[in-house]
């Protein structure tokens, strides 16, 4: 299952373990900007929304029957006094399998949430809310969000979050202390230009199943890191730009990953069009893997608007802005568009049940 979500609405795409032919299912929340949707694997059958409705307001939503209901769940709060606001949900993380009603939440003003009953009540993560470094803290081109949360795949305790644009945060300690982790990372756009904060981290994942295994697609660059790494590893050389939003990583290879790299000013893809870029060396090397995308075509993919799934041959998928939704069942050797004339799409994401 596909879940799209968009600006104006979310849609599920359903398919048998072939990925040949599709149904769907939409708009779900009509009228809502749906900024991520996630797949529970712990209980197979739970699905979270994070819709930001203008009016009316942001909401959390929760399916457990895999799409075919939905209810408002709890939505987090900041403690009372305190002079932030809760805006928006960017993204939503099931915690590790060892702790199975635990489930995380990035919002705007950019802030870690976690709930201890599957979203029906929030707390605040105070050690990274309040970090020292918060006043250094400077929004991106989207606002000051927090949109990116990895957990070890090893250990439940390991954490990191990416902000735009404050950079990537680590903790260790199941997220009571956090400090920056943006060693040998590049903000071309800073006076120093590897600050200890300020990076603008556009994608930020832990790999679903190697330990100690990360990677980011950042606004100058792409990056690696493993446990026992003293820094970040860049392996932009290859790529057509150093600019893009969406990544995505081989759930089975860690040594395999996905980029869409875009123009960085025109935020589009760059000529000979749009297509995804693949590497199966951790970035030594990169290729071009765009059979069946239009010649040409331009788009903007989203930093949520890439994902893989768990089938053999794997599963790629990217949804743009224009409203496509493109398809590969091959590892990215072929691509077939499954959806268009959608609103733009904001989030793309999987559930292999």
């Amino acid at each position: 299952m596909l879940m799209v979500g968009t600006k104006k609405g979310a849609y599920l795409f359903r398919s048998g373990a072939a990925r040949t032919r599709w149904t769907s299912e939409g708009p779900i929340f009509p009228g809502e900007p749906v900024f991520h949707m996630a797949h529970d694997p712990r209980d197979g059958e739970s699905l979270y929304a994070a819709c930001n409705f203008t009016w009316g307001g942001p909401k959390i939503r929760a399916s457990r029957d895999l799409g075919k209901t939905w209810k408002v769940v709890g939505n987090p709060a900041f403690p009372e006094g305190d002079d932030r606001t809760f805006a928006r949900t960017w993204h939503i993380e099931p915690g590790h399998a060892s702790t199975p009603k635990v489930v995380w939440a990035g919002v705007e003003p950019a802030a870690l949430f976690r709930s201890d009953d599957r979203g029906a009540s929030w707390k605040p993560v105070s050690g990274l809310n309040d970090h020292p470094t918060r006043k250094k803290w400077e929004p991106g081109g989207g606002g000051l969000a927090l949109h990116s949360i990895g957990i070890d795949a090893g250990d439940a305790k390991h954490m990191a979050i990416g902000i735009s644009a404050a950079g990537a945060f680590e903790s260790t300690d199941g997220g009571a202390t956090w400090h920056p982790w943006n060693e040998a990372t590049r903000a071309e756009h800073l006076p120093n230009k590897k600050p200890e904060i300020g990076q603008c981290v556009h994608k930020l994942l832990a790999h679903p199943t190697r330990p100690g295994e990360w990677y980011q697609r950042n606004h100058f660059g792409v990056y690696w890191r493993r446990d026992g790494d003293r820094e970040w590893q860049e392996t932009t050389e290859g790529l057509p730009t150093e600019y893009g939003f969406a990544g995505a990583t081989h759930p089975e290879d860690a040594d395999t990953a996905y980029t869409i790299p875009l123009d960085p000013y025109l935020r589009i893809a760059q000529q000979p069009g749009l297509a995804v870029y693949r590497t199966g060396d951790r970035g030594k090397t990169w290729k071009r893997m765009g059979k069946g995308i239009p010649k040409g075509a331009t788009a903007e993919v989203m930093r949520e608007g890439m994902a893989t799934d768990r089938l053999d041959p794997l599963g790629v998928y990217f949804g743009t802005i224009n409203g496509e939704v493109w398809a590969s069942n091959d590892d990215c050797r072929s691509w077939e568009r499954i959806a268009e004339y959608l609103p733009p799409i904001l989030s793309v994401s999987t559930a292999t049940v």
